[in-house]
């Protein structure tokens, strides 16, 4: 076998190699996407960063509206 012989060998065997690997994960990908334990935890975490974000967002309001008010804190004495 000639040099040449083996490393179109080799190319060969990396090209099959990647293949396998792509099929492989396409193959879990599908089974994460299909899982219905993740649709709920992505369902979940969506939910959460959307009840922080509107705390977030209220409480800067909240402080705003007091700045712009000139109120001092209720909380404050």
């Amino acid at each position: 076998m000639t040099e040449l012989e083996f490393l179109r060998r080799r190319r060969e065997l990396v090209v099959l190699s990647a293949d396998v690997q792509r099929a492989t994960l396409a193959n879990r990908l599908d089974r994460i996407e299909a899982s219905p334990v993740r649709l709920l935890l992505g369902l979940a975490a969506n939910a959460t960063r959307v009840v922080a974000a509107r705390r977030v967002v209220l409480a800067v309001l909240a402080v705003a509206s007091r700045v712009f008010r000139g109120r001092p804190d209720p909380g404050r004495a």
